[in-house]
């Protein structure tokens, strides 16, 4: 079993794949170079993209490719580290020398291409996790999991133009339930994980690679907010000295108003004040690294860190990757920790 807090050596292998039964299909040649990159901060994520070089004018058009990572440390692993439909980008011709760039788009894409009827919606008290699954195994041809399920509370009506993509992460968000894709781009439908799948500590302090960004803004979080609706008004403040926002903290009131209120199940503008403040007082504070690759960690993915030297400590969740991968894998990672102010 590779140590991957220790040294390693990688080889590629690209592998093209049977849209019927999934599997490796046969090898890709000539391939120079691959990216990838996962992102879940979007508001309908693809959650995966990458980039490919090939030396050669490559015979096809739009193929489902596998990248596999042969890793060598004593013995060998072979991973498969992301799944996607390269298509020709652009080509570069110099002595005699053709070099053809693709672009990678993610299983989800096939989603975000086709579009429900008008007046699509996801029912109350229907299972939300099954209806994603459905919206997905229609459209992509990598295999759907869902894993549990979840009861919708209210409708969820998508707008007009909506894509199944669209209507697969409005129905989630409302039970905070996501959806990963792991290397062999198989589609999995869960709540967000609990467990977690990497820990950054003292005991493996080789796999973070030294430097960390932290980002943690309170400029703009209000301290009072305003609800106006017709002729009546609502205000929700917060005083508590323990809070760095609060009017007491800053000596000042930083102000929010709202004149177009949407209120939730008939609740008084009174407590809908309150819940936007509350609301508007949970801030994302991240933190961007580099660490080594470590199997089955992707976007949404869990990691803690107890590494206070290094400027990171905390329960968190992946956000962002970016993959470079070459000799091995680094990992540029963005992982998010909430906070209630």
């Amino acid at each position: 079993m590779i140590d991957w807090t220790g040294g390693y050596s990688a080889t590629w292998e690209i592998k093209t794949v049977n849209e019927r039964t999934w599997d490796d299909d046969g090898a890709l040649p000539l391939v120079t170079s691959v990216d990838v990159r996962r992102d879940g901060t979007d508001d309908v994520p693809l959650l995966e993209t990458g980039t490919m070089e090939m030396d050669g004018r490559p015979g096809f058009e739009g193929r489902w490719c596998r990248i596999y990572m042969v890793a060598e440390q004593g013995g060998a692993e072979r991973h498969a580290m992301a799944t996607l439909l390269f298509e020709k980008a652009s080509a570069h011709f110099e002595k005699g020398a053709y070099t053809t760039s693709m672009t990678g788009r993610s299983v989800l894409q096939p989603a975000a291409d086709r579009k429900l009827y008008r007046g699509a919606f996801a029912a109350e008290g229907s299972d939300g996790a099954a209806y994603v699954g459905r919206l997905l195994s229609a459209c992509t041809p990598a295999p759907v999991h869902v894993e549990g399920s979840f009861t919708l509370s209210d409708d969820v009506v998508f707008d007009i133009g909506a894509s199944h993509l669209d209507a697969a992460w409005a129905v989630l968000k409302a039970g905070d339930w996501c959806i990963q894709v792991d290397g062999r781009g198989e589609v999995y439908v869960r709540a967000k994980p609990s467990e977690v799948a990497l820990e950054l500590s003292i005991a493996n302090t080789g796999l973070l690679i030294p430097g960390v960004d932290d980002d943690y803004s309170l400029v703009d979080i209000p301290n009072r907010y305003y609800a106006v609706n017709d002729s009546e008004m609502a205000v929700a403040t917060n005083e508590d000295p323990t809070s760095p926002v609060s009017k007491a903290s800053r000596g000042r009131w930083v102000d929010e108003v709202d004149e177009s209120p949407t209120l939730v199940d008939g609740e008084p503008l009174e407590a809908y004040a309150k819940r936007k403040l509350r609301e508007a007082s949970l801030v994302t504070r991240t933190y961007t690294y580099k660490r080594e690759w470590w199997p089955g960690v992707t976007v949404f993915s869990r990691v803690r860190a107890t590494i206070p030297s290094n400027g990171i400590e905390g329960d968190l969740r992946v956000l962002k990757q970016e993959l470079e991968c070459g000799k091995g894998v680094v990992v540029n990672e963005t992982s998010g920790m909430e906070v209630q102010l």
